[in-house]
């Protein structure tokens, strides 16, 4: 058994009384070497002790220790353009270069109370590592797997249903039936593993916005794959390039461009992870596109780590391509370096960095971070580091309403059994239409309507630095929070308001004109499950005239989540208004085939940005102009010189040489260009990046792959003997 292009391992691990955390199993078996197994303990178990009734997933970023990659010199095969990025900053231009060194993880984390056990419980962790962004694949795979390693734990196994939570569901929810044919007395833990990632290697290879029908473990579920651009497009990838069988089979539906799925940071549910942090959102979108760091605190690692990757697709359409640590833990070799940020060492200009924690001693470790977001979760009902309290505003003997560029949400604990997200919410998702958590009540609604418009008319002034922290609220328990002394430039009070109208608006909507709304979107941005092969309905479906179940959607959110997800899309793009007018300027002239050409990329220069910019003012959006030309300028000019400005080019440019390949017409192109070396030169730019999709890439856009090997071969079949002869045969290799 080797690894998968989806799945490079799986792995569990329990914690044990007198060592800590250990690595019980790993599959395949030689996947991971001692130093490996240690490494994963470090990152992938929790930092804390959120006793929380209900299992957690979160996800995690963590050096390749993979023993293949090791042996490859580090294999190409990690994307190029979000976690496993890291930024290079040359004279000329910014780019994002590949380091190809890290790995997606995902856990879910299970304790259980037992008092038969020591301790009086029992703490593990099922980990799937991969080297695809495709974060809701991975919980999918591992609400299926996990459960049934946990009925098969020899300690205690679990016999009911146990809920979970995750940052693609931040409401406890249980998504499949008990499998009782999963048992201590028929199956070991490790045997779960191997029989879980023996099915998964069968499966079909994975590709971008992709629809598959797949079953694990007896369990049928159905998703698409997240859209992307070309990798090939970030220029060479390190480590040699790799021709990789695609399997293909009536699992696989390729989707057109009318059907459209999202980008991996895109199901994530803004309003339900956000929702006390409406009148900063704004704040904190400004913070990234200026390329200013963002330290998270959570009590939980699925909300820290779900903030994190929430955060960063505020800038959609923006792909992120700074670091994203989604969780780290003190253990963590990274820890050393990030708590030196801002005091013995200062952040690059340009270097975004995420980071998302759960353990309280990082809020002095980084106490150079100026930028510091805590988001609650509220579900949790433990002790330690995830207990919830209420902040009494008397206990302080100083108000810290007089530090306005402060900002401090505080919100009064939330019932574990009630909604929490803006939605008639039980604890169990497993219901009827009526109970739906995708419907968004105005009752619900209210309470954080009316602290936000409170916190809105707050006017933001900078601070001394002392003062913000001497009244900053991160040491105390149980409150969200957001402080910066970042000095800010945007109106944000102004789009705060228009959020929240916009939300307020929805809230009034009944819920059939909600799930409308929602429908065609929901299909797309998340997964859908059936019922277990051989047991009744799935709770939540409905029966259809053949006796089958109808699908349920797995991941569930509200109209909410849509509004603030769209809010910030059309904010970005009004952003990127000048950008796009000045891309257009420079690239009109250009055919697909330069667009190609990593020569084009390098002369879209932030210098170029900034002078059209300049002499083209009445392209800037309204939210800005309130300040003279010279102070709105600064917060382009951070744009264009960081990581960001290359990334959306990169999409621009990706956006263009789709559309090129498919509007194309080879015989009009052919008079236009009769001479055979300026065709060839042609031929050349377009089939190395076709190349390079196909070898460097885990997940190679077919769909792209196919429309551009049908125009080379419409080029070929114009040039002349033998040459003609020499491209089919070298297109020939290229065809999946």
């Amino acid at each position: 058994m080797s690894q998968t292009p989806w799945v490079a391992c799986l792995a569990s691990i329990r914690f044990d009384i007198d060592v800590g955390p250990v690595v019980e199993h790993v599959v395949p078996p030689n996947a991971l070497d001692n130093e490996g197994k240690q490494a994963l303990t470090h990152t992938a178990f929790p930092d804390c002790n959120p006793e929380c009734g209900h299992d957690l997933v979160f996800f995690f970023l963590m050096k390749d220790c993979i023993i293949e990659a090791q042996r490859n010199g580090h294999s190409s095969t990690a994307p190029c353009n979000d976690l496993s990025s890291s930024v290079s900053v040359g004279r000329e231009f910014p780019h994002v270069v590949e380091t190809a060194r890290n790995i997606y993880g995902a856990t879910y984390y299970r304790q259980k109370s037992d008092e038969a056990v020591p301790r009086g419980y029992v703490q593990q962790a099922v980990v799937l590592l991969s080297r695809l962004p495709y974060f809701a694949v991975h919980e999918l795979i591992l609400r299926i797997v996990a459960p049934r390693l946990c009925q098969c734990c020899p300690l205690s196994p679990d016999t009911g249903k146990v809920p979970v939570l995750s940052a693609l569901s931040p409401v406890p929810s249980t998504l499949f039936d008990v499998d009782l044919t999963f048992n201590p007395s028929r199956y070991s833990q490790e045997d779960v593993l191997v029989r879980a990632m023996g099915e998964i290697e069968k499966w079909p290879t994975p590709h971008p916005h992709v629809q598959y029908n797949l079953t694990l473990l007896g369990q049928s579920f159905t998703f698409v794959t997240v859209t992307r651009r070309l990798r090939a497009l970030s220029g060479h990838l390190p480590g040699p390039p790799r021709r990789r069988v695609m399997q293909l089979d009536d699992r696989v539906t390729f989707l057109g461009p009318e059907r459209q799925s999202l980008s991996e940071y895109e199901a994530l549910p803004l309003y339900s992870l956000f929702r006390e942090h409406l009148s900063y959102l704004t704040m904190i979108w400004e913070l990234l596109l200026s390329h200013e760091p963002l330290f998270i605190w959570s009590n939980t690692p699925s909300t820290a780590s779900g903030a994190a990757l929430a955060v960063a697709s505020l800038i959609e359409p923006i792909e992120f391509s700074g670091t994203i640590r989604a969780y780290l833990t003190v253990q963590d070799e990274a820890f050393a370096r990030y708590s030196k940020m801002g005091k013995s060492e200062p952040f690059m200009p340009v270097e975004n960095t995420i980071v998302g924690t759960t353990n309280p001693f990082f809020f002095r470790a980084f106490e150079g971070w100026k930028n510091r977001l805590s988001v609650f979760d509220r579900y949790a009902r433990s002790s330690g580091s995830a207990k919830v309290v209420k902040k009494d505003s008397k206990s302080s003997p100083k108000s810290c309403n007089d530090l306005e560029s402060v900002v401090t949400v505080e919100e009064e604990s939330v019932n574990p059994d009630s909604s929490s997200d803006g939605g008639a919410l039980s604890a169990n998702v497993d219901t009827d239409m009526a109970g739906s958590p995708c419907v968004f009540t105005y009752d619900s609604f209210y309470p954080t309507l009316t602290a936000a418009k409170k916190r809105t008319l707050t006017r933001y002034t900078s601070p001394s630095r002392r003062s913000a922290e001497r009244c900053s609220p991160f040491h105390q328990r149980g409150v969200s929070a957001f402080s910066s002394s970042f000095s800010f430039l945007v109106d944000h009070r102004t789009q705060t308001t228009l959020l929240l109208k916009r939300l307020e608006q929805a809230s009034h909507l009944n819920a059939e004109a909600q799930l409308a709304s929602l429908s065609a979107h929901s299909w797309d941005a998340c997964a859908r499950v059936d019922e277990i092969a051989g047991e009744g309905p799935v709770p939540g479906t409905t029966e259809k005239s053949d006796g089958r179940s109808s699908p349920k959607l797995a991941f569930c959110h509200s109209i909410a989540d849509d509004i603030v997800r769209k809010f910030f899309v059309t904010l970005t793009q009004e952003f990127l208004t000048p950008v796009r007018s000045w891309f257009q300027t420079m690239t009109s002239e250009l055919s697909v085939f330069h667009l190609c050409d990593p020569a084009t990329l390098a002369a879209l220069t932030p210098e170029s940005f900034l002078y059209f910019l300049k002499e083209n003012r009445t392209l800037v959006p309204s939210f800005l102009t309130r300040h003279p030309f010279k102070t709105y300028s600064a917060m382009y000019e951070r744009f264009a010189r960081g990581p960001l400005f290359s990334s959306f080019l990169l999409k621009l440019i990706d956006k263009g040489i789709r559309q090129g390949v498919e509007e194309m017409q080879v015989d009009t192109w052919a008079a236009e260009h009769p001479e055979e070396k300026e065709r060839m030169d042609m031929y050349s730019a377009l089939q190395r990046l076709v190349e390079r999709e196909m070898t460097q890439s885990v997940d190679p856009d077919v769909v792209f792959v196919t429309s551009a090997i049908s125009l080379l071969v419409g080029i070929a079949a114009h040039m002349s003997d033998p040459l003609r002869e020499r491209l089919m045969a070298q297109i020939s290799e290229l065809k999946p």
